[in-house]
């Protein structure tokens, strides 16, 4: 039996997915858990597969396209199914009227009821609606899809690709294939602007010229031989040449709000503590020369952190609504640089590994995080979180606690500096030592400041006595 296939929503704040890649076209069989298509999250780039065997009987968006969660993407099904009612359904999900489908999927679709028309029609957001390929059309003629202010013909006023070929004929603009995408990024509006190439046509330089007449003057003079905004840089109101402008978006627009959200709503404390590692880097050297999986720090300060946070079972926890959840299972996230931004993969139940067993089930985790490949389950759940900056020489640095959880440990690098030692006869000596910062940030509102203070010294005392460890 046919069925439609959605946009997945792969977490709780996933709120639109970008198809990154068909592994079937239409009218190629697929099979029960066979890769069907490739979509990137605000986390992640994974992998979708086919929940049951058929064909891929209709894709409704191509590879680049950005479509919120739970909206249909395709329809699979037996060769000879009828989809008609199926196809009816997801045009009316997605906005578009039947003229928007390809031709012999709008013989066969039956006509969507028709709603009264909704100038610039919005969705709560406050983004404009306005169906995918709607969207790609608008931009590939230099338009702005969320500066459209036209009739929308689509589901519940929606603008539908139809609408925005009706506006394009309208309002026709004969401009560069370069011209429309350089409008379209800078919001230049292309209509009425006199083209200087052939017939009238608008170039590249048409528009350069409207941009550098909307840049205002710098407020102080352009430094020798440098020309103010011809050179090509956008300037700022107060004149600074801009680089590049990036949307605030994606992983990195989830990570500012998650954040935020955490530093204005969760009290931090922090407390530091200072570690000698001389004793855990000889350890380490002598288990790493005895087998072939070779233990990073990072190894040894986890396991000390799961066996500190076994110990104030307080601390591995989570403030939910009116209710402190301690939990039994110890999900430690270690957070890795992946290429869409910060990405936390969590070791499940690490009380129950030794440390080299979790110095193995760790490494494929960061592997996946660092290529984008990691699934919601392996960087969902955590209970607490482990940042270590060390490897990039930074000594000393302040974290902020990854909701709803209610600690993080920052790991800073480590240095040889003097140090004063006690020695085998009880004197006080001067020695060389390679020492570490590490510093845990709380919730005050559930962990108190002693509480802090007994955790992260106890992470020092088990890191200083690293054969504590391994047993």
């Amino acid at each position: 039996m046919a069925e439609i296939i959605i946009m997945p929503k792969l977490g709780f704040n996933m709120r639109e997915g970008r198809l990154v890649q068909w592994y079937k076209k239409e009218g190629e069989a697929v099979a029960k858990g066979e890769p069907l298509f490739a979509i990137e999250t605000d986390k992640t780039n994974i992998d979708i597969e086919a929940t049951s065997d058929g064909v891929v009987l209709r894709e409704f968006i191509e590879e680049g396209d950005v479509l919120e969660v739970t909206l249909p993407i395709a329809i699979v099904g037996a060769a000879d199914e009828d989809i008609t009612a199926l196809l009816a359904e997801a045009e009316a999900k997605l906005g578009r009227t039947p003229a928007e489908t390809k031709p012999e999927a709008a013989a066969a679709a039956a006509p969507a009821q028709a709603k009264a028309p909704a100038k610039g029609a919005r969705l709560e957001n406050g983004r404009v609606k306005i169906s995918p390929r709607a969207r790609r059309v608008a931009k590939e003629n230099g338009l702005d899809p969320e500066a459209l202010d036209i009739e929308g013909t689509g589901w519940d006023g929606g603008i539908c690709e139809e609408d925005v070929r009706r506006y394009l004929a309208d309002n026709k603009v004969k401009a560069s294939p370069v011209a429309k995408a350089m409008a379209a990024a800078e919001g230049v509006d292309l209509k009425g602007l006199k083209g200087t190439g052939a017939n009238g046509r608008i170039m590249k330089a048409d528009v350069e010229g409207v941009l550098a007449a909307k840049a205002p003057a710098p407020a102080f003079p352009a430094a020798r031989g440098e020309k103010a905004a011809a050179d090509g840089y956008k300037l700022s109101p107060d004149g600074k040449k801009i680089l590049e402008e990036v949307p605030y978006e994606g992983v990195r627009r989830v990570i500012g709000e998650r954040m935020s959200e955490s530093k204005f709503t969760a009290p931090h404390l922090y407390f530091t503590q200072r570690v000698d590692l001389e004793k855990l880097l000889e350890l380490r050297k002598e288990v790493n020369a005895a087998q072939d999986k070779k233990t990073s720090v990072t190894d040894y300060i986890a396991r000390a952190t799961v066996m500190a946070l076994e110990k104030f079972p307080q601390m591995n926890a989570s403030l939910i609504g009116d209710r402190i959840v301690k939990y039994k299972s110890v999900n430690l996230g270690i957070a890795v640089a992946a290429p869409t931004g910060l990405i936390v993969p969590n070791i499940k139940d690490a009380q129950d590994l030794s440390l080299v067993e979790l110095s193995k089930a760790a490494t494929p985790l960061f592997e996946k995080a660092r290529a984008g490949k990691l699934v919601p389950d392996e960087y969902s759940g955590g209970t607490f979180t482990i940042s270590n900056l060390g490897m990039y020489g930074i000594e000393n640095f302040t974290a902020i606690i990854n909701p709803p959880e209610v600690g993080i440990l920052a790991i800073s690098a480590t240095r040889d500096e003097y140090v004063v030692v006690t020695d085998e006869n009880g004197n006080k000596v001067p020695a060389i030592r390679p020492m570490m910062n590490i510093q845990v940030s709380v919730d005050h509102r559930v962990i108190d400041g002693l509480l802090a203070a007994q955790f992260v010294t106890q992470i020092k005392e088990y890191l200083e006595h690293p054969i504590t460890l391994m047993v």
